[in-house]
């Protein structure tokens, strides 16, 4: 299977996403980042890139979508893989369509995590890291032990996170209804146990498969959470 997870900050994406990959068999977590990251140590990435990114600058639709061609090229996605956060626009999921129709594949799922914007700032406001491990703790849902030395990232305090939540908003603003038109958005609530959001996730993974199935012309079927 192939399947995009989008939600925003603070909407348990991260945690969902390797726990969704378990459950469809092992299936690799592909995250934008992460491979550009390791694009830039390894050397792979183009100097133009670099210096975007070095810049601090949002690298090109044809640079993401050509580090996903080759990642997904691998043996370990021939099964499928899961997209975390990306396409991020109307025009990247143009292109990865058009990328994985020359392989005769295509997106089975779309899952969008679905939090109110008043519980996406509760949860990311009140996180922290731990400086020494990295480990998150939340003051209210995960407290640290006593001791630890604490880290507020900057992009966590109360002024950063409304301007994430909005520019994930405005992003997603046609991407949504894009895959909506397609019957493949599945809109999961992200609210409660990270156990009961999977279960939760997984039935509309397979009622959007269980659409397909019935009726061949479509594409999928929207999932109901």
């Amino acid at each position: 299977m192939i399947v995009i997870l989008l939600g925003p900050p603070g909407s348990g994406k991260g945690t969902q996403a390797r726990t969704i990959c378990q459950q469809l068999g092992g299936i690799p977590q592909l995250a934008t980042g992460d491979m550009l990251r390791e694009a830039k140590r390894a050397g792979t990435l183009e100097k133009r890139y670099l210096d975007i990114m070095d810049a601090g600058g949002l690298l090109p639709d044809e640079a993401v979508i050509g580090l996903i061609e080759t990642r997904t090229a691998n043996p370990d996605c021939q099964a499928g893989f899961l997209l975390d956060g990306f396409p991020r626009s109307v025009g990247q999921a143009e292109a990865l369509d058009a990328m994985l129709a020359t392989r005769g594949r295509e997106i089975d799922a779309v899952v969008l995590l679905d939090v109110p914007r008043s519980l996406l700032e509760e949860r990311v406001v009140h996180r922290r890291s731990d400086k020494l491990t990295g480990q998150i703790y939340h003051l209210l849902y995960n407290p640290p032990p006593r001791g630890i030395e604490l880290e507020h990232r900057a992009d966590d305090r109360p002024e950063a996170v409304g301007k994430r939540l909005d520019s994930y908003e405005a992003i997603t603003a046609a991407l949504l209804p894009f895959y909506e038109q397609r019957q493949l958005l599945c809109r999961v609530n992200g609210v409660g146990s990270p156990d009961d959001v999977t279960h939760r996730v997984m039935l509309s993974i397979k009622d959007t498969m269980r659409g397909a199935d019935q009726d061949p012309s479509r594409v999928g079927s929207t999932g109901k959470a």
